[in-house]
């Protein structure tokens, strides 16, 4: 990599999702993204090009000079990537605002889910703006105005003001600098949020050009077997399958332009759904899903949107916040990489971990694991796992706010699974606690953590897709203490375990390990490995679930790689 030749020649480099498509089919191996810069390797040809980006997925031009390379940077936020001369222009920003705006309506009663981009953009040759739009449905490329051009600024500002205004009933001044102030209109836009983000190019480098030498890309320091961990948790197109999967439309708002306030919003719609739905609370359902839909947009083609009605539409909705809150701080992270590190190692050192250690499989440790998962293989469940690795790991200062619960009685090392797209947040920020303004209807014995002594019921919550099999699973020892035993769901669990002064909750499982086969560790810790045996049938769950509601219960101790059958 360090003698690649650049060869650019004179071509655009478009940084969309389609660009990512054609840099796949021809084998282009991703040698580095990180920051504001994106690297690709293309073996073959032995061509190393490089796309500049500011995280709002802006294209920067890029050219040959012999081995030097020019890189013209253009604002804070994107031309709409179907603007004719979008070449040429900026979105005007100033010190009052980025002059950019993305609203959303939906009303599942009447079939409407569409979108309005409104843009004021200068020509980057100066004194020269239109107002531009962009309307239609969600997933289509809808239909286009300009109005200009002008010389003067003012003029189309107005312009720009008016447009706004006559979409949201709210005015553009009282909202460019502060979001929250906007105040959503029945049967009017909505104005989606977006977080421009430190990352941002200041409008006083639009046609700034640097130089930069032929990259050179440092040996990554890491262990192969943890370059692939960090390869695969840190995959951005990951990131996009599982929110297409979920119907989010990362097209109107980038995953990595998601604010948190749009996430907070998000869940507080739904926390309004759970009341409508278990509190017999007063509320429209159509308006609060048009309201939901407006606020986190989906992409459903032509069809219907679906009116958010029971607790099962519920419940998947509630898991597509939480994806999207966990892939936003994945991507709220990227943004501080090292760019003079490789890029695996810059990533790495964003997770802040004490240690990430493969373990022989020739050892004790990997042996007691193998043959947990093997004997915790649920017989209702169908699903087979297959270790590839296991990772010795620990979180920076996990050790020591675990302390006070490092001598509680009836510690156990338990799993937890979590989809690979939640393991940036996982490793970085550790297990943690729904937010109060989550539904809690989601949660069968209220916001908590949640474990289990069965490998394969963890494993369902890996949502291991069919054309990818690989996923990852934790260990982690669990301080549970004194239990407070249950044979039914109960959302007020976390408060009752508070009032009877126990530690955790356990939900009885009818199926559960032989404690006979349980192996106790150095530090007394308790590895519940023993083959499933029946226990009473009259339970509500198959298996053992085990809930805290304080994560400084929890140590995380070994990431499982594993490969999913059927």
């Amino acid at each position: 990599m360090n003698d690649a030749n650049i060869n650019l020649g004179k071509r655009k480099i478009d940084n969309t999702p389609e660009s990512d498509d054609v840099t796949l089919s021809r084998k282009k191996r991703r040698a580095a993204k990180h920051g504001d810069i994106s690297i690709t390797y293309d073996s073959v040809n032995s061509v190393t090009t490089i796309t500049v980006n500011d995280q709002i997925g802006e294209v920067i031009q890029v050219v040959e000079e012999k081995k030097m390379v020019k890189i013209i940077k253009k604002g804070k936020a994107p031309v709409d990537e179907l603007f004719r001369m979008k070449d040429s222009y900026h979105v005007f920003s100033n010190d009052q605002a980025t002059w950019d705006c993305l609203l959303n309506q939906t009303n599942a009663g009447s079939n409407n889910n569409k979108y309005f981009i409104i843009q004021l953009l200068e020509s980057d040759a100066g004194a020269n703006y239109y107002v531009y739009s962009r309307w239609g449905r969600v997933g289509y490329d809808g239909q286009q105005a300009m109005l200009g051009p002008w010389t003067s600024l003012d003029t189309a500002k107005h312009e720009f003001e008016k447009k706004f205004r006559d979409k949201t009933k709210n005015k553009w001044m009282d909202v460019c600098q502060d979001q929250s102030n906007f105040k959503a209109v029945k049967g009017k836009y909505t104005l989606l949020e977006r977080d421009y983000g430190d990352d941002a190019v200041d409008v006083s480098t639009k046609n700034k050009v640097e130089v930069l030498p032929p990259p050179s890309i440092p040996e990554s320091n890491l262990h192969p077997k943890v370059q692939d961990i960090i390869k695969m948790i840190f995959d951005i197109s990951l990131w996009n399958d599982t929110m297409v999967e979920l119907n989010y439309d990362a097209s109107k708002l980038p995953l990595g332009k998601l604010s948190k306030s749009t996430i907070t919003r998000g869940y507080e719609i739904l926390k309004s759904i759970e009341a409508v739905l278990i509190n017999r609370e007063d509320g429209d359902l159509v308006e609060l899903s048009n309201d939901f839909y407006t606020v986190i947009p989906h992409n459903f083609g032509f069809n219907k949107p679906p009116i958010i009605n029971n607790i099962a539409a519920l419940k998947t909705k509630m898991a597509m916040v939480e994806a999207l809150g966990e892939i936003e701080i994945a991507s709220s992270l990227i943004k501080h990489a090292d760019i003079s590190k490789n890029p695996l190692d810059s990533n790495y050192d964003l997770l802040g971990l004490e240690r990430m250690v493969p373990l022989d499989h020739d050892s004790e440790e990997f042996k007691l694991i193998l043959n947990y998962v093997k004997n915790t293989q649920g017989v209702t469940h169908h699903i087979k796992l297959e270790i590839i690795d296991v990772f010795d790991i620990e979180r920076q200062g996990e050790r020591e706010r675990y302390k006070p619960y490092s001598k509680l009685h009836n510690r156990m090392l338990l799993w937890h699974g979590s989809r690979r797209t939640n393991y940036v947040g996982i490793l970085s920020q550790g297990l943690r606690i729904a937010p109060p303004h989550a539904p809690v209807s989601g949660y069968m014995f209220g916001k908590g953590v949640y474990f289990a002594d069965c490998a394969s019921k963890s494993a369902n919550y890996c949502h291991a897709s069919y054309g990818d099999k690989i996923g990852f699973m934790l260990l982690c020892e669990v301080a549970c203490g004194d239990m407070l035993e249950l044979i039914h769901s109960d959302y007020d669990a976390g408060e009752n375990v508070r009032k009877k002064r126990k530690h955790c909750t356990k939900g009885l499982g009818q199926i559960i390990p032989d404690p006979k086969g349980a192996v106790y560790l150095e530090n007394g810790t308790m590895v519940p490995c023993g083959k499933g045996m029946p226990a009473d049938t009259s339970k509500f769950l198959y298996y053992n679930e085990y809930i805290v509601y304080d994560v400084g219960q929890i140590f995380q101790k070994y990431l499982l790689k594993v490969k999913f059958g059927n």
